[in-house]
């Protein structure tokens, strides 16, 4: 795709997403965004947000959430991030009168067109330049939220639905006002930034939560997490909506191509199809689920057509997404030992008794030994590559060996080439898993697709 001119001003802001792994809590801040969303005019004002953080299953979630939402007839504002290929995939307007396929070029049809993110650029640029000459170190992912929430307004959305970037108490995203907070799974991620206790992470996830006339629905959390979102939202008189417990999930079947399943709310949703398909993401759905049936409190409407309409219909690449047969080609961007878990029982539920040929390539800061400890059962060879990412890990092939005796290992630096040698290694017949991370999942997409 051509560059634009907001393409090479982005890269003259700091950008940790780079770099994360050189990051320190220090580094992040609430003021550097409340000082841009001023110079814009407090676009924030005159939105509504849902707003979800967690460990994994963020961006699934949010994607429920606005595409039930937009079932029920809403214009949805969806922010999330990392993007796949593009910047302009983090914007995205969910319009319940257009459902078009994307274009060519384009991962997602709705997303934030170029020309409509250089005008935006173009048009807050003197305020933005105002506060660099003043010494307001602006980044890059607090610059694409205040342009996000800017080109929302524009469009007239009704919810805004935000994914957290990192952590929540110190997300750019979290000087917004939600009328709903999502919290999914929490485990352990970013240990150098948000702590390296399960009680320390959930602290910070739980900085989204802070208003006494919020509503919360928590996803199923380890008992430490647990412990600590609920004082959180005690402080706040706030009584959360457990899935598990306020909200049932059942899952009725696991295929290669959806995941069929009951959610039990305030009303019962039975027979929910979703092509995402795992346990995970059946109760992903729930936790979205359980946020819209709050949001009907603030006077959204919500139906039971609705919720089976947007659950069938949600679209989130690189998550257990079947890309080719002959052999079957799957990418999943699993990269903590808790979403490799979810892969495994995916696999396992979905390819009953099938193990696969593994392309892995992990960030930097990534505990890559135990990821790949937990795949080692559905593993019949592991292939390790890299992406072309400055937090892309020169995985060990020695370190690597040592947590999988007996099962075959090569190293392939160059995405597409260990996707070619994992093909002809499954051969017709066979099995092929990329994973590690969204950036190797990304250009593996990219290349099988051509």
């Amino acid at each position: 795709m051509a560059s634009f001119a907001f393409d090479d001003y982005f890269k003259t802001f700091l950008n940790w997403e780079s770099k994360l792994q050189q990051a320190a809590p220090a580094a992040f801040s609430l003021e550097r965004m409340e000082r841009l969303l001023a110079a814009f005019g407090h676009p924030e004002a005159r939105l509504r947000f849902a707003h979800i953080a967690g460990t994994k299953g963020k961006g699934s979630t949010a994607a429920f959430l606005a595409s039930i939402l937009r079932a029920e007839g809403y214009q949805v504002g969806l922010y999330t991030s990392p993007h796949l290929y593009d910047v302009r995939e983090r914007i995205r307007v969910l319009d319940a009168e257009v459902m078009a396929a994307p274009a060519a070029e384009d991962l997602f049809d709705d997303s934030i067109t170029a020309g409509q993110l250089e005008q935006l650029v173009q048009y807050y640029r003197e305020a933005i330049e105002g506060l660099r000459a003043a010494g307001v170190g602006v980044t890059f992912y607090e610059l694409i939220t205040a342009l996000a929430v800017a080109y929302f307004v524009q469009r007239e959305v009704e919810i805004v639905v935000l994914e957290t970037g990192l952590g929540g108490r110190l997300d750019a995203t979290n000087v917004f006002e939600a009328s709903v907070c999502g919290i999914t799974p929490i485990g352990f991620d970013h240990m150098h930034i948000l702590g390296e206790t399960l009680g320390a992470i959930a602290a910070e996830k739980a900085g989204i939560i802070k208003e006494t006339y919020q509503r919360v629905a928590l996803a199923p959390q380890p008992a430490e997490a647990l412990t600590v979102l609920a004082a959180r939202c005690r402080d706040f008189n706030i009584m959360p909506s457990l899935i598990g417990q306020d909200v049932i999930c059942h899952i009725e079947k696991v295929l290669p191509d959806k995941v069929v399943f009951d959610v039990q709310g305030r009303r019962l949703y039975g027979g929910l199809e979703s092509p995402l398909t795992g346990a995970h993401q059946a109760q992903n759905a729930a936790l979205a689920i359980a946020m819209a049936e709050d949001l009907e409190m603030f006077g959204f409407l919500l139906t039971e057509d609705a919720v089976r309409a947007g659950v069938k219909d949600v679209r989130w690449p690189v998550r257990f997404e079947r890309v080719a047969v002959d052999p079957i080609v799957i990418i999943d961007g699993a990269h903590t030992v808790e979403s490799a878990w979810s892969l495994v029982a995916t696999l396992q539920q979905a390819y009953p008794g099938r193990k696969a040929i593994i392309v892995v390539g992990m960030s930097a800061d990534k505990d890559a030994g135990a990821v790949i400890k937990v795949l080692a059962p559905i593993t019949q060879a592991m292939i390790l590559t890299r992406a072309d990412h400055p937090r892309a890990a020169d995985l060990s092939s020695t370190d690597i060996g040592a947590v999988l005796p007996g099962i075959p290992l090569t190293k392939i630096k160059c995405v597409a080439e260990a996707v070619d040698e994992a093909r002809r290694a499954a051969g017709s017949a066979g099995l092929v898993i990329v994973t590690g991370s969204l950036f190797v999942g990304a250009e593996a997409r990219a290349y099988v697709s051509v």
